[in-house]
């Protein structure tokens, strides 16, 4: 029973140190993630500002285009000459106005994307220093959990040397199946492992101490009268009281 206790603590305990890379592997991917989300509001911004760069020189362009354009209309001859310059020099004209507000909207676009990549920025500050925590902790943990298991370890040595030789190799073959547990105790006439019922001659044995296997699922059984529920009280009931009878003209 010792030796199951142990194997149990040590299963469990071997099973948090294979999770550890794990939740820290978790770790690293939220920084990536977060990094990621601040490499994609810089280049989102950078976007911005090119495009920014863009517009301010298509309107400088058309800014020298339409001043050239108006130099030429004094030397026009014609009436059509004269419209032709004026038509083109709207047209660009309504082009400025279609590059100012579309230099508004990035404006507006840019602030945005600056105001994200900084929250971004903290962001990924801010978990860079809970994660870096989180690892601290994690390998006082892990330096813990792997003196606990040396600890586990010698203990199981010791309690292995003392079990007999043929119950040792049940109890591994049972406890290396999907079962878990190599050992159950006996209630109730039954394995309290599997569920299963045991023959009476055979619950009678048990009870006498000695030390048998389920049929069903194999394990060492042992009896504790101990875990015997406990028979309930019986409860007498109040007797009723006799009801009192007169008897008529009776002094």
């Amino acid at each position: 029973m010792r030796l199951q206790t142990i194997d149990g603590e040590t299963a469990t305990l071997r099973a948090e140190i294979a999770a550890l890379p794990k939740r820290l592997a978790a770790l690293e991917t939220r920084l990536a993630a977060e990094g990621s989300a601040v490499e994609d509001a810089a280049k989102a911004l950078k976007d911005e500002e090119a495009l920014k760069r863009r517009l301010e020189s298509d309107l400088k362009d058309l800014q020298q285009k339409i001043a050239k354009l108006r130099d030429q209309m004094s030397n026009v001859k014609t009436n059509e000459e004269y419209r032709a310059f004026q038509h083109e020099i709207e047209f660009g004209e309504a082009e400025i106005k279609k590059i100012e507000d579309s230099e508004l909207e990035g404006m507006e676009r840019a602030e945005q994307l600056a105001q994200k990549r900084k929250a971004a920025e903290s962001e990924l500050a801010d978990s860079t220093k809970a994660v870096e925590i989180e690892k601290e902790d994690a390998r006082a943990e892990s330096a813990e959990q792997q003196k606990k298991l040396q600890e586990l370890t010698k203990r199981r040595a010791k309690e292995r040397a003392v079990v007999p030789e043929e119950l040792l190799r049940i109890y591994d073959r049972v406890s290396s199946s999907a079962r878990v547990t190599g050992i159950a105790y006996a209630q109730g006439q039954r394995c309290m492992g599997c569920h299963m019922g045991l023959r009476p001659q055979m619950w009678n044995q048990i009870r006498d101490g000695e030390i048998m296997t389920c049929e069903s699922c194999g394990r060492l059984l042992f009896y504790d009268a101990s875990r015997e529920p406990k028979p309930l009280a019986v409860v007498e009931k109040p007797k009723k009281r006799a009801k009192k009878v007169r008897e008529a003209g009776v002094e």
